[in-house]
């Protein structure tokens, strides 16, 4: 029996199905982080839809308004970072490699690590399956962006396959500032945009315009806010008259020559972000220390500390 996308019981997730475009809305509000369980909703939507023959197009949007999914729940990366020993690079790698095994097992031994200090790894690595999957899915995916769209959130986009956005949306990459590499879309955005513009846009770790995106390449689409779900919605329309056989296979020609190179750049991701743990814990203390008391990211009240590397010294005491 073919399993539905639409109506599966997602915590932080709402959808909405329109003939064979399906609108997804992250819901968590006030601020939309990426939570582990909006990671665990992700990991269940990609599989969802890859079982679905009656959705063709996936808008992915906000569903709390002028947000998108505003970065990944700094209190999650810490309780992570805070279980994560501190390793040599080849014990990291191996552990990095043994986690993203898992992730693609079936059965008890799937859920292994769930039960120890490292479940956080674990979670990652599903949700690393999970961007592989947007990359091979029959469907096509759309970010339809309005808001803040930073850390997890961007990292997440970077792997659908068109992203549009309101004059008003603001990309940002902020985890060198805190210490940590990417999680698992940073070779996935130099793709898209160079390595020399990806690496710019994490050592800046600025909040970007929707309109220096475009220039990017980041962003396909810029329009004013209330034409966003329109235009994204009457272009997914046309595109889920498209078999899904067949953009499965066009995916695969785009996508597969750089598949292994996709598949080991998830793994050293998670490797590199196993040695920056311990060395981050610092600075994600001191983000939820400064953070505003309404709960609104330290990256969008006060960003200025973070990008001038003064928030917390993460290299020995530099000036």
């Amino acid at each position: 029996m073919t399993r539905r996308a639409a109506g599966q019981g997602y915590e932080t997730l709402r959808t909405e199905q329109d003939g064979r475009v399906l609108t997804v809305l992250a819901t968590d509000p006030p601020y939309t982080y990426m939570t582990a369980a909006m990671q665990a909703d992700v990991v269940r939507l990609v599989d969802a839809v890859a079982d679905d023959d009656s959705v063709g197009v996936v808008v992915v949007t906000g569903g709390v308004p002028g947000r998108y999914i505003t970065h990944f729940d700094i209190g999650d990366l810490l309780h992570t970072a805070e279980h994560t020993p501190r390793l040599p690079p080849a014990a990291a790698w191996g552990l990095a490699r043994g986690t993203a095994l898992l992730a693609r097992a079936h059965g008890p031994v799937r859920h292994l690590l769930r039960s120890t200090p490292l479940a956080g790894l674990q979670a990652l690595a599903d949700f690393q399956r999970a961007a592989e999957g947007i990359l091979r899915s029959p469907a096509v995916w759309i970010a339809a962006v309005d808001g803040p769209c930073g850390g997890g959130g961007l990292e997440l986009s970077v792997f659908f396959d068109l992203r549009f956005a309101s004059h008003g949306a603001r990309f940002l990459l902020p985890e060198l500032a805190l210490g940590l590499s990417t999680t698992f879309g940073g070779q996935r955005l130099a793709r898209l945009v160079g390595p020399s513009r990806a690496l710019e846009i994490m050592l800046e770790a600025r909040a970007y315009t929707a309109e220096e995106a475009a220039r990017f390449g980041l962003v396909d689409d810029v329009v004013p806010a209330a034409d966003l779900l329109p235009h994204t919605r009457s272009r997914a329309a046309r595109f889920a008259r498209r078999p899904r056989a067949v953009v499965a296979a066009q995916k695969r020609i785009l996508h597969d020559p750089d598949r292994d190179t996709a598949t080991t750049s998830l793994v050293r991701e998670t490797a590199a972000q196993v040695r920056g743990f311990p060395a981050a814990t610092v600075a994600l203390r001191r983000w939820l220390e400064r953070q505003d008391p309404s709960g609104e990211s330290t990256f969008l009240t006060d960003p200025g500390p973070w990008q001038e590397g003064t928030a917390a010294d993460l290299v020995g005491g530099a000036r």
